[in-house]
């Protein structure tokens, strides 16, 4: 069966041009129609193919004919260049591959359309993308081998069954689904490219999932149907349940958002004015600031050279007691001794006959001023302080005092009123307390209030001190009643006067300021020794623990009471100096013995005055175990008995009351005492008119020590 047209005898004669078992063109063209070729053609197919591979026909077997004969080539020998070894053919023409590629890829498209086996169009733009990336790994005669080698495995080869058996199918079953582009484009790149399939699979990968395709599932029964819808109603009304919640919330904060507008609106000027009036007060309070902090380098040292200058005139008369003792120790030591011309002509004997003439001149005119006021028969000598200074010095201490009260008086001349005078600057924050009272609280302005005002404060206490003979009193300053006076109401209660957060004003400026400028005042300037002083302060002291409320818990106070103790004991130390002497140097009731006794127990007085405010325990070591056992009662040994007794009556009259009590911690510090007051009784004779009177006074003061 020959479609060539001529006998096949002639093939041998031109075997260069067609093979003698080529493939009929009249196959060829059924092939390329679709049509499917009956069982008699694919019998003689595989006859022919049997034949040519018994002939021999050589590796390769050609399908197809050429259309053309192939052109001889019309080159000499000679002409042929060096290297050039190959046969005298023409090149391939690649346009008739590419052409049949499109014409099968058109068929595949036809048959995709006609047996309705494509997939959306996104998956056929999938598909060509991957198949031109197979192309590019894919050479054009790897594809064209590829096809006829597929083609006639349609017809010669058929597959094994899926069962394994080993019975051949019907011939119409291979030919009943025809192979795509796809698969023959694969399976030529598993055949002769098998390392890019990694490459294939990658690309697969990074596309696009094909959507599969429903799978068919069981039915389901109307029970589970009725579940699953009763289940979704379920949700959709929890969600409907949560969309309805969340509406109302919004609705809500929706209307609490309008409440708030219109309550901002109508708020916005009473907001406009406190804002207008908070910057007013921010203005205020920065400048007072600013102002008192310049003015506060003045006031500091306006208030130290006045310290300094009343502690000068302290020192200078403490110094000359001490001196006047220390001469009159030396004349009485060398009063047996005659003094010689030439001792009298130096210049340390001048400068003692010279403070000794000072001396004496002042107590003469203390003695004068007694005198005049009828106090010369109950004073004793020694008992006085000795705080006469020179008219000059006394003028230069005037003048210095007029001068720091000037230079006070000129350091606020360039400030307005509202920012120096205490009384417009509480007026300042009683507006702002007023106005707003959380605020006012929210900046702790009672707090604030204390230090803000301690620069005026000190400025007015400058020249001010307890321990002058004339001093004004706090109660009188201007300071303290504008700051008592402060936020006060007429019809204002108990209650809330103890709420009232400014009710300790007064108190924190006397506890940050005053006691301050006390301790100062007693660490340069007290004297122990002076009665006067130690008087003034003490009744100062109590005042102030009486009508402010001072606890003993206090710093301030604690460092007040400390800074008196350490004066009381350097008085104790320096001051006290009582000599023994013979007792016919005694006699006379002027002597230097009597007066240094004296004044001995004139400080034990004054460390008495100091009961009720000092600790009892630390006044009775400085009083009792510190000045009377050590030195008082070492005196009145060396005394005549009626001297004696009058001296121990002095000494029991000063004692607290409050000490004497039945079997108290002062009884015991005074067992000493009591046993020399037992002594002198005894050595006197009762019935003796001499001792009566002085008899009577011992009985009566042991009675008073709960000892007779």
């Amino acid at each position: 069966m020959s479609d060539d047209g001529g006998d096949p005898s002639d093939d041998g004669g031109h075997s260069k041009e067609h093979h003698r078992f080529s493939k009929p063109e009249a196959l060829k063209q059924m092939l390329e129609s679709g049509s499917i070729p009956d069982a008699a053609m694919i019998h003689a197919a595989r006859k022919r193919r049997q034949r040519a591979r018994e002939q021999g026909a050589g590796d390769y077997i050609p399908i197809e004919e050429n259309k053309e004969p192939p052109k001889l080539s019309t080159r000499l020998p000679n002409e042929d260049v060096e290297g050039d070894q190959s046969d005298d053919e023409e090149r391939v023409d690649m346009s008739d591959i590419t052409g049949r590629k499109e014409r099968e890829e058109r068929r595949e498209q036809f048959y995709a359309v006609e047996n309705d086996s494509t997939e959306e169009d996104s998956d056929r733009e999938m598909n060509e993308w991957e198949n031109q990336q197979i192309r590019k790994g894919v050479t054009g005669a790897q594809l064209v081998h590829a096809q006829h080698e597929t083609v006639l495995s349609r017809f010669m080869i058929k597959p094994a069954a899926p069962s394994g058996a080993l019975a051949l199918e019907d011939e119409d079953t291979d030919l009943a689904a025809p192979q795509s582009t796809s698969i023959l484009l694969e399976q030529a790149y598993a055949k002769n490219a098998l390392e890019r399939s990694n490459l294939a699979s990658a690309i697969r990968s990074a596309a696009k999932p094909k959507k599969d395709k429903p799978k068919a599932t069981a039915l389901r029964t109307p029970q589970e149907i009725f579940t699953a819808i009763q289940t979704r109603l379920a949700e959709i009304k929890e969600r409907s349940t949560d969309h309805s919640a969340t509406m109302a919330r919004v609705s809500l904060e929706l209307k609490e958002l309008k409440l708030q507008q219109q309550e901002c609106q109508k708020n916005a000027p009473t907001a406009a004015a406190k804002y207008k009036f908070y910057q007013e007060v921010k203005c205020y309070v920065n400048d007072l600031v600013d102002c008192l902090a310049e003015k506060s380098p003045v006031i500091n040292e306006l208030e130290k050279r006045s310290l300094q200058q009343s502690g000068k005139n302290n020192r200078y008369l403490v110094n000359r007691r001490r001196q006047d003792i220390r001469d009159q120790a030396k004349e009485m030591a060398e009063a047996s001794k005659p003094i010689t011309a030439a001792a009298r002509r130096t210049p340390e004997y001048e400068e003692q006959v010279r403070r000794a003439a000072e001396r004496e001149g002042r107590r003469t005119r203390r003695r004068c001023e007694r005198e005049r006021n009828d106090l010369l028969s109950s004073h004793l000598d020694g008992m006085s302080s000795d705080d006469e200074i020179a008219d000059q010095q006394q003028e230069q201490s005037v003048a210095a005092t007029a001068q720091t009260e000037k230079e006070a008086a000129e350091a606020f001349e360039d400030v307005t009123d509202e920012f120096c005078k205490i009384e417009l600057i509480l007026m300042k924050f009683y507006a702002w307390r007023k106005t707003d009272m959380t605020s006012y609280l929210d900046a702790f302005v009672s707090l604030c209030l204390p230090k803000l005002l301690a620069p005026l404060v000190r400025h007015e206490l400058l020249v001010w001190s307890p321990l002058l003979d004339v001093y004004a009193d706090i109660e009188t300053m201007h300071w303290y009643q504008a700051s008592m006076l402060y936020a006060c109401q007429a019809d204002e209660t108990i209650d809330q006067l103890k709420n009232d957060p400014d009710v300790n004003l007064v108190p924190a400026l006397i506890d940050k300021i005053v006691l301050p400028k006390v301790t100062s005042l007693v660490t340069e300037c007290w004297d122990p020794l002076s009665t006067t002083q130690t008087l003034r302060l003490v009744g100062f002291i109590n005042r102030l623990g009486r009508d402010f409320p001072l606890t003993g818990t206090n710093k301030q106070l604690k460092k007040l009471f400390e800074s008196i103790m350490e004066r009381m004991r350097l008085a104790l130390e320096n001051d006290v100096f009582i000599p023994i002497f013979p007792k016919q140097v005694q006699e006379a009731k002027t002597s230097f013995f009597q007066r240094q006794f004296c004044s001995g127990l004139k400080l034990f007085r004054n460390f008495l005055s100091w009961q009720g405010i000092l600790g009892d325990k630390l006044l009775r070591e400085l009083a009792i175990g510190g000045l009377l056992n050590r030195y008082l009662l070492l005196a009145l040994r060396v005394c005549s008995p009626n001297d004696a007794i009058n001296k121990a009556y002095i000494i029991v009259n000063t004692l607290p009351t409050v000490w004497l009590l039945p079997n108290s911690e002062t009884l015991k510090n005074l067992e000493l005492f009591i046993m020399y007051i037992k002594q002198t009784l005894d050595s006197c004779d009762s019935s003796n008119p001499v001792f009566m009177q002085s008899c009577e006074k011992a009985k009566q003061m042991l009675i008073r020590l709960h000892s007779y």
